[in-house]
């Protein structure tokens, strides 16, 4: 269990096969004060790896001490991060909390897609030159994998950073890979990086950068799956 004050949250189990299955969501209030009118989901941070179906669950009171279980339907496809997102009411105040992405790894894939982080002081001026390096694991040796990097721009518009072909992994070594941008515009860019095993993607993995802000950016809120 992980902590993220005022809940200690826990997604079990955290490796499954491919297919349907059930995820079981505990939270415990750490906290001195008792939550009620709890609304509770499960989201995936990318749905083309795990999709949560239904629309949540209500949890009438959560005591100080206290811990729920509470189990939630997914398709597996890929291996993703999964969080749990909580609505309701601390002390007669209203309360939100979210808790960090959860690693779920599905089925038993040659590498794993770690982390992209772009390498930049706050708020770069548009023209700077950043480095973005992504971390890939292996988990069994394999020299078929390709690694992508792309740029979403603050319009919207998605630009190939770089290709990176025919990786070689061994088991457990940690690997990082790098490429270049060069921001143009000033708002948000996301930095997407895609590991590929053959044809297969087996992860995904993002980073926000804010170019020529001097404002503090909005808070971040992980993004939820889509309808369809």
């Amino acid at each position: 269990m992980a902590t993220r004050y005022p809940i200690e949250y826990g997604i079990s189990p955290d490796q499954v096969d491919r297919g349907l299955h059930w995820l079981t969501l505990s939270l415990k209030n750490v906290g001195d004060q008792p939550l009620a009118g709890l609304g509770v989901q499960l989201y995936s941070m990318d749905d083309y790896s795990i999709a949560v179906a239904g629309e949540g669950n209500y949890v009438e009171s959560l005591a100080p001490g206290e811990e729920k279980e509470i189990p939630y339907r997914v398709s597996a496809d890929l291996t993703g991060r999964v969080y749990a997102a909580v609505e309701g009411w601390s002390d007669d105040e209203r309360f939100e909390w979210e808790s960090p992405g959860v690693l779920i790894k599905v089925g038993e894939p040659p590498a794993e897609l770690e982390s992209i982080f772009a390498l930049t002081a706050p708020y770069p001026s548009p023209g700077e030159t950043l480095r973005c390096e992504a971390i890939v694991r292996g988990m069994e040796p394999a020299g078929d994998l390709r690694l992508e990097f792309w740029a979403q721009q603050p319009q919207g518009a998605f630009d190939e950073l770089a290709t990176l072909e025919n990786l070689q992994v061994s088991a457990r070594d940690e690997n990082t890979y790098a490429t270049e941008i060069t921001p143009e515009q000033e708002g948000e860019y996301v930095v997407h990086a895609y590991l590929y095993d053959g044809e297969q993607r087996i992860g995904h993995a993002t980073d926000k950068v804010y170019v020529g802000q001097t404002e503090t950016p909005p808070m971040e809120r992980p993004e939820l799956p889509s309808n369809e």
